[in-house]
Parts: C-alpha cells; structure tokens; sequence
C-alpha cells in the first residue's frame, strides 16, 4: 500500500478523522480549511493509495512570530540576535486506527523537511511546536527538539539540526 502527503483539500473527509483528541479531531474537521484558505496556516494530510480521501494524519504548519532569545535554551542561541525568526509545528496527529505505524514520525519527518527547504529560501533559525501533552513531548524529544527551560511544552530544534 501507498501513501501519499498533500494539502488539505476539500476531497479530504476530515470528518472521518479520529485520533482520540477532541481538540485535535475539532480542529482538522472544523478549522484546519478555514485557516488555510486565509493563509493563516496550511494543513498537510496523510493518506493512503487504496482510500484518497481517508485522513490517516496530519500536521499543520505557520510562521512563527520573532521568539525572544532569553525565552529559547541558551544552548541553542549563542551569537544570534535578540528575537529569534522561525516556524511552528502547530498540530500533529494520527487516527487511532493507524497508530503505531510510523506514520507520527513519517508527518514530522515531512514538517521537518518543509521548514527546511522554506528557510533555505526565506530563512528561519528554528522549527517550534507546542506540544499538547507530556507524552507529545516526549516524542519531539525522541527527535531532537529541546524544551525551552521556561516552559517545557514549547520545544525547539534548528534547522541546521535537521537531517538531510
């Protein structure tokens, strides 16, 4: 079987969705086409060959506003200016019936390459997200993002740490 990651579109049946994640669920069926169409953010799908329109997962992707450097992890900023230019991961999820498949790291792996390939066009130091939970945390830790010592639920990780 195939899968496929595009725009959301309005062939995508969000309403079939489930990831077991009210707000999650909410967004993508009620918001994620609202938002796309006012450029506020844009919505990735991941779907298979076999049923195009059946949401497997998504993410959703926006500029981040200018992040002052005294809230990042010092680690990450030395020699950078005071307000940080970047990227938010806003929402990642994978229906229930499909996790435990890879298919979480499969989108992140594709969020990850599209701040990438922007900031080599526009620039961007980082790629943010805002984790829901203690156990999205953990997984973007798996992944080398690094929680903000103010805040751990906001994680960060450069671009120039980002594989390929």
């Amino acid at each position: 079987m195939g899968y496929s990651l595009s725009a959301l579109e309005a062939a995508h049946e969000v309403n079939r969705f489930a990831c077991g994640k009210p707000e999650l669920d909410n967004y993508l069926q009620t918001t994620a086409r609202q938002h796309q169409s006012k450029n506020i953010s844009k919505t990735y799908v991941l779907t298979n060959d076999e049923d195009p329109t059946l949401v497997i997962g998504f993410f959703t992707m926006a500029i981040r506003p200018m992040t002052p450097k005294g809230d990042m992890p010092a680690s990450l900023v030395k020699r950078l200016p005071n307000t940080i230019p970047g990227f938010t991961l806003g929402r990642l999820a994978v229906s229930e019936m499909h996790k435990g498949k890879g298919h979480g790291a499969t989108l992140l792996m594709a969020a990850m390459a599209k701040a990438k390939a922007v900031a080599s066009e526009v620039g961007g130091f980082a790629l943010f997200v805002d984790a829901k939970d203690g156990e999205a945390s953990s997984f973007y830790r798996k992944y080398g993002f690094t929680p903000f010592p103010s805040d751990p639920r906001i994680l960060v990780i450069p671009i120039t740490h980002i594989p390929g």
